[in-house]
């Protein structure tokens, strides 16, 4: 779910949610509102004259109470009580006293009260008055204390109920009404933002944690709003410096062993010939026998250094691009019957047999670079010689037509590759002979050079072996038809 659509939906739930809220709220407010404003007693037909007679009823039993004992009136507590008595009616009580107001009700405005006492004339003894007070509807009666003070009794009847009714209702349901959209926003609030906080803490914890340095961490994050979609990017990140990282630790390590390798198939051959010249300088080589012999042991030794020089000079070049190749239209069964000529006297004279096997038309065509090509052959071919071990040796090339390639396998009978090192053959300088003894020939890079021109070419290499039995180098290359 997307931030944009978040707070669509929220602004929608914060929309709708008040709406259902505010109609439950306010029918229920109404019932609350209806009950304390009056209006309840006037249901069931009853009138707001009804009311008033009510309050009359009550006003009659005060005023008989206080004839009887009228300095009861002087009692604040007791004018409490007559006014909460009231208050069930809708009416309350006031209480003034040589026109000075000794008890006022919650229902009476004290300035208008004041205005009603001038208005009265307060020499009146026990005489009724009922007249109207502004929207209240009042009663009075005037009697003396027994001290002789003039006193005035009002009893107020509220006449319009409805406007309070309506004053509680729209009160209470802005209270509420405010609280829930409080609430609510609040809580969408809360969700929304935790939503976008929590994926932003994590990002702020990766950027920390490169920042010293660390990339074994993860962020996995699941959402699938754009932050979402920033952590997985960070993630994604994260594991291609920690990539990049390795890979340059690694180079590091291999460019150490790359060193090392040099230094030791260089030296190898330069303390050979640098002790057969020191041989013959000191006549060691005292006759021409030996001579020949330390010559011909400087002149192999020589013809070493120079093949691991061009196969390092090869193998840089191509780590780095800069061998071109020249690709072109190959016939796949010419091109492996031009190899075997090239290699059948030699083969015969080292007592190696060597066989075709063709599961492909005559025509088959592949995208190729020749010369390219047939340095793989040539490597994988002076592999198997080297570490052939049997009188009756035998190469085997099967070809195979594999839909839009063509597979290519060469199989030996030689000694094989004990299975923990078949798939360090194609590193360059690795020798399955941890001594790292050269006296069977090579650079230790035949392998991996193949694998950087048959990677160059699209395809891919590999290798089968069983120890003491014989080993098989398969590669793939892309076939683009035929000759017609």
């Amino acid at each position: 779910m997307s931030i944009r659509f978040k707070l669509l939906l929220s602004n929608i739930i914060m929309t709708v949610v008040p709406i259902f809220t505010a109609i439950i709220l306010f029918i229920i407010l109404i019932g609350v509102s209806f009950d304390k404003s009056g209006l309840a007693s006037c249901k069931n037909g009853n009138s707001f004259d009804k009311v008033t007679e009510d309050t009359f009823k009550e006003f009659v039993g005060i005023i008989n109470d206080a004839l009887n004992n009228p300095d009861k009136l002087k009692d604040i507590e007791y004018l409490k009580r007559i006014d909460k008595k009231l208050e069930t009616i809708n009416s309350g009580v006031s209480f003034v006293i040589e026109n000075k107001i000794y008890y006022i009700s919650e229902k009476a405005d004290k300035e208008k009260l004041e205005k009603l006492v001038q208005k009265n004339d307060i020499n009146r003894s026990h005489e009724w008055n009922h007249e109207s007070y502004e929207k209240n509807q009042y009663l009075n009666y005037d009697f003396k204390l027994t001290s002789g003070e003039k006193c005035t009794l009002y009893i107020f009847v509220d006449s319009s109920p409805i406007k309070k009714f309506f004053a509680t209702l729209f009160s209470n349901f802005t209270k509420y009404f405010l609280l829930i959209i409080l609430v609510a926003n609040g809580i969408l609030t809360i969700i929304v933002s935790q939503s976008i906080i929590k994926p932003l803490k994590k990002l702020k914890y990766g950027v920390e944690q490169i920042k010293d340095g660390n990339l074994s961490f993860e962020i996995n994050e699941k959402t699938g709003d754009e932050v979402g979609d920033v952590c997985r990017a960070f993630e994604e990140m994260r594991k291609r410096l920690l990539g990049a990282l390795e890979q340059q630790l690694k180079f590091e390590e291999e460019r150490n062993e790359f060193i090392a390798s040099i230094s030791h198939d260089l030296k190898t051959p330069i303390t050979s010939i640098k002790g057969h010249i020191e041989g013959i300088r000191d006549g060691v080589a005292d006759t021409p026998q030996k001579s020949d012999k330390y010559m011909e042991i400087i002149y192999k030794k020589t013809i070493d250094m120079d093949r691991l020089i061009n196969d390092l000079t090869f193998y840089s070049n191509q780590t780095l691009k800069k061998v071109p190749f020249n690709f072109s239209k190959v016939n796949l069964r010419i091109f492996i019957e031009d190899m075997i000529d090239e290699y059948q006297i030699e083969l015969e004279n080292l007592g190696i047999g060597i066989e075709t096997v063709y599961d492909l038309d005559d025509n088959t065509v592949v995208k190729a670079d020749v010369e390219k090509l047939k340095r793989v052959v040539t490597n994988i071919f002076e592999n198997s010689i080297k570490h052939m071990d049997k009188q009756d040796g035998k190469i085997i090339i099967d070809v195979t037509d594999n839909k839009e390639k063509v597979l290519i396998g060469i199989h030996d009978n030689g000694e094989g590759i004990k299975e923990e090192y078949l798939s360090k053959i194609f590193t360059r300088f690795y020798r399955a002979d941890v001594s790292r003894n050269t006296s069977k020939g090579g650079s230790g890079l035949g392998l991996a050079i193949a694998k950087q021109i048959i990677e160059e070419h699209g395809g891919s290499i590999w290798a089968q072996s069983e120890f003491g039995k014989g080993t098989a180098i398969y590669f793939e290359l892309e076939k683009i038809g035929g000759l017609g």
